[in-house]
């Protein structure tokens, strides 16, 4: 799922800016201050306003007016909140802020905790079959239906392939934004189609090519 996705996502209220930012803050760099101010930023981005009025984010936040100010100027030196003037019809000027970097930065941290959360995943299986429910389950956000839990047995039992290949076509489920069983096996006959298929006895162990995939597919 590339940038621009996610950040309509946000926009369409898919994806609650104040939750992803505030389960987030801490591994982007933020203080809980700079983030409430963010939150409160973004909420009068969604009404319209495009000039920031520190007295009005005051009324908001238990914090005094220079603490707004000296906060906004580091949420500014650090990139997180960006401030232009933009010419109008009538070529009058007026102010316009964004918080684009600051969902940009989120974003990478989304695809680091995917990542982790596939890749580094310490949690043990009984099977290999078990290990791909789990992340099916956790990256789509639902609770697989007994045919789909078939399918996956087919892809282990029938067509042989590999926990990695099966990861990595998840991985392009996800960036595609398909949530769907039939997108990854879709994926996964387009990327078996030139490869040897051989049955491999399942090991929890994490394999160093698809490290090297998820290491290219954070970059994109």
């Amino acid at each position: 799922m590339d940038y621009a996705i996610i950040k309509q996502m946000i926009e369409d209220e898919i994806i609650d800016f104040d939750k992803l930012l505030l389960q987030n803050y801490k591994k982007i760099g933020l203080t809980e201050i700079e983030a409430f101010l963010l939150i409160e930023l973004h909420k009068q981005r969604k009404t319209g306003e495009t000039v920031i009025s520190p007295s009005k984010i005051v009324k908001k936040l238990t914090i005094s007016e220079d603490k707004v100010f000296t906060t906004l100027d580091n949420l500014i030196t650090k990139q997180y909140l960006t401030i232009r003037i933009v010419k109008q019809e009538n070529d009058k000027e007026s102010e316009d802020f964004s918080l684009d970097n600051t969902v940009h930065k989120l974003i990478d941290v989304y695809r680091t905790n995917i990542k982790n959360n596939i890749v580094n995943n310490d949690k043990i299986y009984a099977t290999v079959e078990e290990e791909i429910v789990d992340i099916i389950e956790q990256q789509f956000q639902k609770q697989l239906k007994p045919l789909e839990i078939e399918l996956i047995q087919k892809w282990v039992n029938e067509d042989k392939y590999s926990l990695d290949l099966i990861k990595k076509s998840i991985l392009d489920a996800v960036k595609a934004n398909k949530s769907t069983l039939s997108y990854v096996d879709g994926v996964l006959l387009k990327r078996s189609k030139n490869m040897t298929k051989s049955k491999k006895q399942y090991k929890p162990e994490k394999s160093e090519a698809l490290k090297a995939f998820f290491d290219s597919w954070e970059q994109q």
